[in-house]
């Protein structure tokens, strides 16, 4: 009797491997969607954008717009603080996955003087060269330093520091990131580095373009009208 119940006995074999992988992966699932949900409801969204002053079709004023960046930051936390807000949203932290050496967030000093240093140092061939100087002659402008309220500044006419720091941003990430970011990405990115080097002014356009202003007066640069406050 025991031998025959014994030829009748079915046998299950899972694949264990396969089972454990699937364990995990819905997991990992389940992991991401918590913290999407824990995020929002703390206000910590995160955001691919960046308010930022873009030249006019008059060549001499500018309008604020969102670009969009291929840095990810905390969107804003609407905590009542406007300022507050502000900061967290304009000013990025840590080290971008595409920066070189101990170029980071962190340290906008020594990042200057690096990214300034590949303006002359990276070579590049007659196409990229020519999306390089389309973006420091028409797209990127030096609204925080250089000229008028009516007489912006393109990049490419400016001699300060963060002036070559950003065209030699570009030539390192035309050269090595190129063809996976398109020219709008790279001048939101290089304002996310401007914002390091003039978080005044960027965040005083910031909140002028939220419509929270009065946290902070907001002095005249690169805008259009007499008042040079991008139209707004």
């Amino acid at each position: 009797m025991k031998d025959i119940l014994n030829r009748h006995r079915t046998f299950i074999i899972l694949p264990l491997q396969e089972v454990f992988i699937w364990l995990l992966i819905v997991l990992f699932l389940f992991n991401q969607l918590m913290i999407v949900r824990v995020s929002m409801a703390m206000g910590m969204a995160s955001s691919r954008g960046i308010i930022a002053p873009k030249v006019n079709p008059d060549g001499k004023t500018t309008s604020l717009v969102e670009w969009p960046t291929i840095t990810e930051v905390l969107a804003n936390p609407n905590s009542g603080n406007a300022l507050a807000d502000a900061k967290i949203v304009m000013i990025a932290t840590g080290k971008p996955f595409y920066a070189p050496e101990d170029i980071s967030f962190d340290d906008p000093i020594n990042a200057q003087n690096k990214w300034g240093a590949f303006e002359t140092s990276i070579k590049l061939p007659t196409e990229q060269e020519a999306r390089y100087q389309k973006l420091i002659s028409t797209m990127m402008t030096c609204s925080y330093c250089c000229g008028e309220p009516n007489d912006v500044t393109m990049n490419k006419n400016c001699g300060c520091a963060h002036a070559k720091a950003i065209r030699g941003f570009y030539r390192y990430m035309i050269q090595n990131y190129g063809n996976q970011h398109s020219d709008e990405e790279l001048v939101g990115e290089s304002h996310r580095w401007y914002a390091l080097w003039y978080p005044k002014g960027m965040i005083e356009d910031y909140l002028l373009a939220t419509g929270n202003e009065n946290a902070l007066p907001h002095q005249s640069h690169g805008g259009v009208g007499t008042d040079g406050r991008h139209g707004l």
